[in-house]
């Protein structure tokens, strides 16, 4: 396995000529990564227009939670709907981190803090930890469970379910590899990277609904094989996560009528244009078979052409089953052992990752770390409209970051590509659990 890939800031130059093979994986492997201690301040986004002032907010999402209680109340009865897998997740890392049933105790305080602090939320108009003055937002709602987690010394709950979901699908991946570049031309491989990164946004601790249905449901949902072990039915063996996988390839398979959301040909003209995007940042969302398909779709855009460089982009913490900087680099590196696309890719610079600075589900893109923002400014030869932004999964393009590009400067492309998995964000955009957004939007 590669020792480490590119640093937290890779350089901007254009990509260099590679070394003779005997030479290049050597200095691969020689390569060291400065893993950063958490960011003690952050910044906006180059990318964000100074003109306009940036919001996370995503139409009624959080603007509606600081104004209403009912709404606020709808959001909460799906996070109680999460505890069941996150006290299944808690046992399973327990049980990765040989730790002792103490462990268990502190997470049935931290459950306990939290239907404490959500019943506050939703008891008046206030909220319970909303700094704004006004009721708590899901942003607020979901920042706390991450503190209430840690002050209850549980770090990284869904450790057990990354590291197991990582391990299979660093398996898979070379298959899917050789699936995409068997495919016939440039635009079956886009609509392959793209399904594949659609069937990964599928594998969410934060919709443990959806995920049981994909894996224990026949395909008309008309009959459901539940473990009679409840914890079985949040965690899934390595063949269940294979015919999970498999299931949720078919349910994103692009129809002849197009996604719910649907902007592909608009992608594939401007990846077969004259004017290709020379710079891309790839919001990465969970572990495992998430990550697997934004690394193909980094793979994907990276190769092409001889001008794209690509940042994969991840929490600088845990939170739920998201994939860590420190996790997606451990990732990425495995991937190029076994892939010389990548490998090659790593080494040209075309390909590099970063940390996001962030700690929660959502994303506040006017908190980001000072590597990322280096990034982005140190990129002068880029103009504005040789960017794209890919936002992963809901958190960051649905729940947040939906009118994102209505921020950035113009000709920034935002791109935002995840699964409805909740019956609040389907009746929110006027859609079904399951249809796919691929969604791409210019400043």
């Amino acid at each position: 396995m590669l020792a480490s890939i590119t640093a937290s800031v890779p350089p901007q130059s254009a990509p260099k000529a590679r070394s003779p093979a005997s030479t290049r994986g050597s200095r691969i492997r020689r390569r060291g990564v400065a893993v950063p201690s958490s960011p003690s301040t952050t910044a906006p986004l180059p990318l964000l227009a100074r003109d306009k002032t940036y919001s996370h907010v995503s139409p009624g999402v959080c603007d509606t939670c600081a104004v209403s209680r009912e709404a606020r109340a709808a959001w909460v009865v799906l996070l109680l709907g999460q505890l069941p897998s996150h006290r299944a997740n808690a046992e399973r890392t327990r049980a990765h981190l040989n730790a002792t049933s103490a462990y268990i105790t502190q997470y049935e305080a931290f459950e306990r803090a939290y239907e404490e602090y959500l019943a506050r939320a939703t008891d008046s108009e206030r909220g319970a930890a909303s700094t704004s003055g006004e009721g708590d937002t899901l942003m607020d709602m979901v920042e706390q469970k991450e503190r209430l987690l840690r002050a209850n010394g549980l770090e990284d709950m869904f450790l057990g379910l990354k590291s197991n979901e990582n391990e299979i699908c660093l398996a898979l991946y070379p298959e899917m590899c050789r699936a995409i570049d068997a495919a016939g031309d440039a635009r079956a491989k886009l609509a392959l990277v793209i399904e594949a990164a659609l069937a990964g946004n599928l594998f969410d601790a934060g919709a443990a609904a959806a995920v049981q249905n994909v894996a224990f449901c026949d395909e008309e949902q008309k009959a459901c094989e539940f473990p009679e072990d409840e914890s079985k039915r949040f965690n899934l063996d390595a063949t269940q996560l294979f015919a999970t996988f498999a299931k949720a390839q078919e349910k994103v398979m692009r129809p002849a009528r197009g996604w719910k959301f649907d902007d592909f040909e608009a992608i594939a003209e401007r990846l077969s244009g004259p004017k290709p995007w020379k710079r891309v940042l790839i919001f990465c969302d969970n572990a495992g078979a998430d990550t697997m398909g934004m690394v193909l779709l980094a793979r994907y855009l990276a190769s092409i052409n001889g001008v794209t460089q690509v940042a994969l982009v991840a929490n600088e913490t845990a939170a739920l089953n998201d994939i860590t900087y420190a996790e997606l680099r451990s990732f990425v590196s495995a991937c190029a052992s076994n892939d010389k696309v990548v490998r090659d890719l790593i080494e040209d610079n075309r390909i590099s990752c970063i940390s996001s600075g962030q700690t929660s589900t959502l994303l506040d893109l006017t908190r980001v770390s000072h590597q990322l923002c280096e990034y982005v400014s140190s990129a002068k030869d880029v103009t504005d409209d040789e960017w794209l932004v890919v936002l992963d999964g809901m958190g960051r393009s649905l729940e947040s970051n939906w009118n994102a590009s209505s921020y950035m400067k113009p000709g920034v492309d935002v791109l935002s590509l995840a699964m409805v998995k909740s019956e609040i964000n389907a009746l929110r955009l006027g859609a079904e659990v399951y249809d796919c957004v691929v969604r791409l939007n210019t400043a």
